[in-house]
């Protein structure tokens, strides 16, 4: 039978791949150089109904930065298509059925101030009271988006922006003084956060260790977004619709026009009536 279309196979040159590599755009990205920003859950805000300080509003506050610098290490969100299966005479195959998020973990050290600790503390109890039994509504606790930033080294605007002292620099002959800051190179932004488990922390006087602890969370859904040049939104609102519109059905949808009683007595009736 012979091989199939065989002037489509390429041939893996390793110059050429080292060539392709050192490209600013298409070298490897690196699991470090990230950012978080978290939005404050409705009920945590001064004025919410809990708080009356400001204190755990992460905005205006150093919670912002705590948040950030000290989230260790994250676990960026994954997805996946669920599938139904046809079993057709021959090889059965699957079909597409809808997404489903997974959950996220991030990794914060704690100052000494332990104020990382008590935000998810404070998160948590007014979110599931252990003491009254009750929960607050959804749209009360949950984080309306938390924003994850990549980053990658050089490409960004130079550290020293003054034309005049640019060109000084590069007269000198010295290139690292001509720097340039981090590339803001694509954001993870996941909606309606919130947290489902704070990990237990080991304190240990054999050693002194920076403590640490996990935070899992469970979020609706998320959306990436990288710079324009690499990326197209599309013409349909699937791809970059907000979270606030995705799932709305409408009065005029298909689904929804059975807005009368006798066409709905009608349509139960065919299938046998109420009984």
């Amino acid at each position: 039978m012979g091989i199939p279309n065989p002037e489509a196979a390429r041939y893996n040159s390793f110059q050429e791949f080292m060539a392709f590599s050192k490209s600013k755009d298409n070298a490897p990205s690196y699991s470090n150089l990230f950012s978080v920003r978290f939005a404050t859950p409705p009920m945590m805000r001064n004025g919410g109904g809990n708080f009356n300080t400001g204190k755990m509003t992460v905005e205006t506050t150093e919670l912002d930065l705590l948040l950030d610098y000290y989230a260790n290490t994250v676990q960026l969100p994954s997805k996946q298509i669920t599938t139904g299966q046809v079993g057709p005479v021959g090889s059965p195959f699957k079909y597409a059925t809808n997404t489903a998020f997974s959950q996220i973990n991030i990794n914060f050290l704690i100052p000494r101030s332990m104020r990382t600790r008590v935000f998810f503390e404070r998160w948590t109890q007014l979110m599931a009271s252990d003491a009254t039994q009750y929960t607050r509504y959804y749209k009360e606790y949950v984080c309306p988006t938390l924003a994850i930033y990549k980053w990658e080294r050089g490409g960004g605007d130079y550290v020293y922006t003054d034309p005049k002292l640019i060109r000084a620099l590069r007269q000198a002959g010295n290139p690292f003084l001509l720097s340039r800051k981090y590339k803001l190179t694509g954001v993870y932004l996941l909606s309606n956060l919130f947290p489902y488990n704070i990990g237990s922390v080991r304190l240990d006087n054999a050693q002194a260790k920076t403590l640490q602890m996990q935070v899992g969370f469970y979020y609706e859904r998320y959306r990436f977004f990288t710079e324009d040049q690499f990326d197209d939104p599309g013409l349909v609102r699937d791809l970059t619709t907000p979270s606030g519109l995705d799932n709305t059905t409408l009065s005029d949808t298909s689904r929804n026009l059975v807005d009368s009683y006798n066409q709905l007595f009608d349509i139960v009736s065919s299938f046998g009536g109420f009984a």
